[in-house]
């Protein structure tokens, strides 16, 4: 088989991390994770962090090494991970990258320009957000540059404050607006990957949400967020925004009266998140393989299929996907 590297990526709750192990495993290679809240030590039962012992002995990367009072963002993702990729090469050995933080995969697998970034003018943009009229300054501040550009701020920007502050920083560090920054991506990965998107319909990913969501709950999540909020996970700049721990401790305060609507929220949200990562998976990965799921399966099933591809499938010396893609029905 072809010593390139090979991605698995796809929604939330779609077997990314066992099918990587896998793969790891059958390909004598290692997991990089390519996920924005497994880089955070302590965020462990709410962000579903394979365990050592799902691990299998595979080597993971990229998991735990920031705390969580430490921003994340493309940049420094690519940074690590273009370390780790340099180690594993040097090594011998096949990458896996495995996660759902398309914004990441995107700008390490196509070589997307990394936007700039000052820490100090960060701290004074969310220390605005947190004042009063902050969240409005801010979406005005963006909405007048945008209109003056002729173009509109999208909706997932003025929704998430996270992203509108990183904007803004933007905005004042270069005098564009992030998304005109951007270029178009590749026709294929700059970076010797194989790339499989692992796609659930919203009927096969609805049910696994609620079970999940209702087994990490009973498998400690609401006491890790306790003890999160205790240290100030609420206060940071990135880790906060981890799906599920601020709606937890709003149960904590006594605003989500019970455990019943707790789950309820964190999986409408979770759900909510996931139609909007299928959506980026469908058109931000230009040569990648898609594998249609349409039915409950199990990470063996699924790697099966996938060894399958990548072994007998046609792939491009540049990884970039030829053929049809995959469907499992």
């Amino acid at each position: 088989m072809s010593p390139t590297h090979v991605a698995v990526l796809g929604p939330t709750c779609s077997w990314k991390s066992a099918v990587a192990v896998i793969l790891a495993e059958a390909l004598h290679g290692e997991v990089v994770s390519c996920d924005s809240m497994l880089v955070y030590r302590g965020l462990d039962i709410g962000t579903a962090k394979p365990t050592p012992a799902e691990r299998r002995g595979v080597p993971h990367h990229l998991c735990d090494v920031l705390a969580p009072a430490q921003a994340c963002d493309a940049a420094l993702y690519v940074r690590l991970a273009q370390d780790c990729l340099a180690d594993i090469e040097g090594r011998g050995r096949t990458a896996v990258l495995a996660g759902g933080t398309g914004l990441y995969a995107r700008a390490l697998l196509y070589g997307q320009a990394l936007l700039p970034a000052d820490d100090d003018l960060a701290k004074a943009i969310l220390a605005r957000l947190a004042e009063p009229d902050g969240l409005a300054a801010l979406r005005a501040e963006l909405s007048d540059a945008a209109h003056a550009s002729g173009t509109m701020v999208p909706s997932a920007t003025i929704q998430n404050p996270r992203r509108l502050a990183r904007a803004v920083e933007v905005l004042r560090l270069t005098g564009r607006l992030p998304w005109s920054l951007h270029g178009t991506p590749a026709p294929g990965p700059v970076r010797r990957f194989r790339q499989i998107i692992l796609l659930p319909e919203m009927a096969v990913l609805r049910p696994r949400i609620a079970r999940r969501t209702l087994g990490l709950l009973n498998s400690g999540w609401i006491e890790e967020t306790r003890q999160l909020v205790a240290q100030g996970l609420l206060d940071t700049p990135s880790a906060r925004q981890a799906l599920g721990y601020a709606d937890i401790a709003a149960f904590l305060r006594g605003e989500i009266t019970s455990v019943t609507d707790l789950v309820d929220v964190i999986t409408r949200r979770t759900i909510r998140f996931a139609r909007r990562q299928r959506t980026w998976f469908r058109h931000q990965h230009p040569g990648a393989r898609t594998l249609v799921i349409r039915r409950e399966t199990t990470a063996e099933e699924v790697a099966d299929v996938v060894l399958h591809d990548l072994r007998e499938g046609q792939w491009a010396p540049d990884g970039t996907a030829i053929g049809p893609d995959l469907v499992l029905e």
